[in-house]
């Protein structure tokens, strides 16, 4: 059980960072951010800018995730699955919150959540074996 929780851990953390890359290498700005933004191409501007940010951040949450699963021996398992827990939760919740208030697919960051929380669980010391 051990071996698959890890599987869906670096598997989420690969996800969240492909995620964070699309965000900084999008090739031109979704059409529900530019109907957000009304045609004006400083508020398209500054909304893609926004967007690569939010994407060096997720890159940076998803690659520290991965790095995290790989070396759980080291530390207390528990401690390393908590530091999981806590970059993933605030940083995909927000961002599928985020998405959900303009429109975007909201569920690709909620599943991603979803792939973490069923990773530590089956990863949790004692919860299973």
């Amino acid at each position: 059980m051990l071996g698959i929780a890890r599987i869906m851990l670096y598997c989420a953390g690969a996800l969240i960072a492909m995620g964070g890359l699309y965000d900084v290498f999008v090739p031109r700005l979704p059409s529900n951010l530019v109907a957000l933004c009304a045609g004006n191409q400083r508020a398209c501007k500054l909304v893609r800018e926004l967007l690569r940010a939010l994407g060096g951040s997720l890159l940076a949450v998803g690659t520290t995730v991965a790095f995290l699963v790989s070396r759980w021996e080291i530390r207390d398992p528990r401690r390393t699955l908590m530091l999981v827990l806590l970059l993933v939760l605030p940083s995909e919740g927000i961002n599928s919150l985020s998405m959900y208030r303009v429109g975007s697919p909201f569920l690709v960051p909620v599943a991603f959540t979803l792939l973490t929380l069923l990773g530590v669980l089956l990863a949790w010391p004692g919860l299973f074996y």
